[in-house]
């Protein structure tokens, strides 16, 4: 499989970030940052392996989600060469909108 690059919507940053802000203030920054840095490298593998993996959203046409240790749920999209992470939702948050 031809590798893909990672490419993030402006809303998957901000997704990211707030989290990083709730982690920074429930766990500290040592935490926040170990946790933003894996969520990011494991992106990295996904994207290197070139697969399209998840399942297609039952609403929105070309995107797919998939899990990421049971923490967070990702909204994608595949197009030519990339995967573009469009949403980063969070326990409790409703990703099917």
């Amino acid at each position: 499989m031809t590798p893909r690059a990672l490419v993030f919507s402006d809303a998957a940053i901000g997704d990211i970030a707030r989290r990083a802000r709730l982690l920074r203030r429930e766990r500290g920054d040592v935490f926040a940052d170990a946790w933003i840095a894996e969520l990011e490298a494991w992106l990295r593998r996904q994207a290197e392996l070139g697969a399209v993996t998840g399942t297609a959203h039952p609403s929105r046409p070309g995107l797919r989600t998939f899990g990421y240790r049971r923490q967070a749920t990702l909204l994608v999209q595949y197009a030519t060469g990339e995967i573009r992470v469009v949403r980063v939702y969070f326990a409790g948050q409703d990703w099917l909108r």
